[in-house]
């Protein structure tokens, strides 16, 4: 069995048509490659030994409202998404598990978007600053990935917003629809000389459809290049954001859940839970290029966010500044007369918050403090990779990463004792691959990796009555892992992308409630996953396409019992008619749920189906350019389970799915 999956891989890839016309690469790349930016640097699809799905502009933007990232992952294997809508929960991802237990946010997982992360030194992400509406593309490196980006990298989400056009042009688009929705976007941007820019501005209003599950956000990012010369670019990034209001209506027990799935639960609806945040990132990035062989690129960035979040028993609040600078440096000459990339860089980030924990007093901050303190988070990462051509077709990459964090804790508070104090960890990680890429767009591909995921510093609190400062106990999660896989194009009309991986994780990071369904974590023993993906996309004639993808996923602890969180199995197909017209027709459908709730494995979420629709056309009249669309989510108002918050207290682990709900709009955009 072990010499029939690799042949079978092989066969396929060579099995392979001629490719019909060379997709538009980002810069970077040559005619007929497509360019990849989730594995840091830029690189060519077939030379990556890396499962890297691609979601374009098209499928994120048309037809959709915009509302979150998660519109557009559906089709992502390996990949689950919840939290669609919850704000005050934020966005969770998990992808081959990692992720899976983060009690809200993003967890185990590294976002970046045009480059800055949006991923903290201690491993928490964010996408508050994320306006979907001027996302151009996002890539998903479905793997371990620490070598490259250091603490927190189960995987990669790599996002890339517009640039600025050759040609002038400005939009404004609405969206309406069910549960008081309403969102209003306009974004404008052109070129002039060497100097391109984009720049666009959002706002977002829903009452929800549960009880106190309101939200309002406005949102403005900008986006300035200049190029002074062939060799050089300087590109400016602006993002800021002001959410007053994202309220939280808690889970639900199972028997709340069958009463009446709206309500919200008791505690939160008493402690008026939710969260307010205002945040503002700008960034710069300058890339050299020196001569044909040698490149260079510097970025720098700095963050500040003040947030606010109600829950029952405690209102925690900070103000926090995240900065960080890093460099980077690519040399392409040949290594003993042999195509080599080597890469050098180096990276520094900081975070420091000024947190207070106070009681809460009908969703606003008493006086009674709780907790009183400044925890900082200082960590530094340095990385080489080499990828080298060693014979036609075959390519190895091999790369090493050194990252050293420490976290410190200032304790204010001294009634309960001085929990001043401070904590360091440091990892290496390694990555070898190998890729043969016998054809132009089909590749074999295997690959050892490793990543870890330090705690953090909300991980690391202590229970009350405990103090405050950082726990002693709690260790980071390490984790090695292989993969084998292939990609290509087959008849010249079937894409395929294949994957089969095995991750063994020790010190497992394991979230777990008190009673006042407060979150902290604990380390587990040894767990493994094991899973296979597969991704297909047909283009059946002219205007139709179909695409389905599919993954199983069996994560276990020593002893047997099934990691909670994570479905066993996952699909999601869809079907696309576009027409040169402009006219566009998609229904999309996928799994959700088919995990368990608790470590135990005695509360199952059953697997659900969710159907979404949509309709565009884009109608040209002169200068002008009329985009209406309609929308339907949940059509068939399946009972799904939209986050399952892992081992929850009092059996509150449910929030569910809202039922079918309508949504339209129009864009009005104008072209000079």
């Amino acid at each position: 069995m072990s010499w029939l999956l690799p042949r079978a891989l092989l066969s396929l890839a060579l099995a392979q048509s001629p490719s019909p016309a060379p997709e538009t690469p980002p810069s970077g790349g040559t005619p007929g490659e497509t360019m990849v930016v989730a594995p840091r640097v830029p690189t060519p699809l077939n030379r990556t030994p890396a499962a890297v799905s691609v979601v374009e502009g098209e499928d994120i933007q048309t037809g959709r409202p915009t509302l979150g990232m998660y519109e557009a992952l559906v089709g992502v294997p390996g990949l689950v998404v919840q939290s669609r809508n919850n704000a005050s929960q934020d966005l969770r991802l998990s992808l081959r598990g990692f992720g899976a237990r983060s009690a809200f946010g993003i967890r185990g997982i590294t976002v970046v978007v045009d480059g800055f992360p949006e991923t903290l030194p201690d491993g928490q992400s964010n996408v508050d600053l994320l306006d979907m509406a001027m996302v151009s593309r996002i890539e998903v490196l479905r793997g371990l990935a620490s070598s490259l980006y250091g603490n927190a990298a189960g995987g990669v989400v790599s996002l890339t917003t517009e640039d600025g056009p050759e040609r002038p042009y400005v939009e404004a688009r609405t969206v309406n629809g069910e549960y008081g929705l309403w969102k209003l976007n306009v974004k404008g941007g052109g070129t002039s000389g060497p100097v391109r820019w984009l720049v666009g501005a959002s706002r977002l209003a829903q009452t929800g459809w549960r009880r106190q599950s309101a939200t309002e956000q406005v949102l403005f990012n900008g986006k300035v290049g200049w190029t002074p010369s062939g060799n050089s670019e300087l590109t400016a990034v602006l993002s800021l954001v002001d959410a007053p209001e994202a309220q939280d209506p808690g889970a639900l027990t199972e028997e709340e859940l069958e009463a009446e799935p709206r309500q919200a639960a008791p505690l939160n609806l008493a402690a008026r839970a939710g969260e307010a945040v205002r945040q503002g990132r700008l960034g710069l990035t300058y890339r050299l290029r020196l001569g044909e062989a040698h490149a260079m690129e510097a970025r720098g960035f700095l963050s500040l966010r003040r947030f606010q979040n109600a829950l029952p028993g405690v209102v925690v609040a900070f103000d926090r500044t995240f900065d960080g600078v890093s460099a980077r440096y690519d040399n392409r000459a040949p290594l003993g007369g042999l195509r080599s990339r080597f890469t050098l860089g180096a990276e520094v980030q900081s975070q420091a918050d000024r947190r207070k924990n106070l009681d809460n007093v009908e969703g606003r901050p008493g006086g009674a403090v709780q907790l009183d303190q400044d925890e900082n988070v200082l960590a530094l990462g340095v990385f080489a990779q080499e990828e080298l051509a060693l014979v036609e077709h075959l390519t190895a990459v091999a790369g090493v990463r050194y990252d050293v964090s420490r976290y410190a804790v200032e304790d204010f508070l001294k009634e309960d004792g001085d929990a001043t104090g401070a904590r360091t960890f440091q990892q290496p990680t390694g990555r070898l691959g190998l890729i043969w890429a016998p054809r132009e767009e089909a590749s074999v591909f295997t690959s050892f990796t490793q990543a870890f995921e330090a705690p953090t510093t909300t991980e690391l609190a202590l229970p009350p009555g405990a103090g405050g400062g950082l726990s002693r106990e709690l260790r980071p999660q390490r984790s090695n892992g292989v993969e084998v896989g292939a990609r290509g194009l087959l008849w010249s009309r079937l894409r395929y992308d294949v994957a089969l991986y095995s991750v063994w994780l020790r010190d497992g990071l394991v979230r777990y409630e008190d009673e006042s369904t407060r979150a902290y974590y604990r380390n587990t023993a040894r767990s493994r996953h094991v899973g296979a993906e597969v991704a297909l996309e047909a283009r059946v004639t002219e205007w139709l396409r179909l695409r389905a993808a599919y993954n199983a996923l069996r994560a276990t602890v020593e002893g047997g019992k099934r990691v909670p969180g994570i479905p066993t199995h996952q699909v999601s197909a869809e079907a696309m008619y576009q027409h040169a017209s402009g006219a566009l027709a998609a229904v999309e459908v996928f799994s959700t749920g088919g995990m368990y709730a608790d470590d135990a494995n005695t509360v199952r979420v059953p697997m659900a189906w969710v159907v979404n629709a949509r309709l565009a056309h884009r109608i040209p009249i002169g200068g002008f350019e009329l985009s209406p669309f309609l929308g339907l989510q949940n059509l068939l108002s399946a009972r799904a389970i939209d986050n399952v918050r892992v081992n929850a207290s009092r059996g509150r682990y449910f929030e569910p799915t809202p039922p079918r709900s309508l949504y339209g709009g129009l864009g009005v955009a104008h072209r000079w």
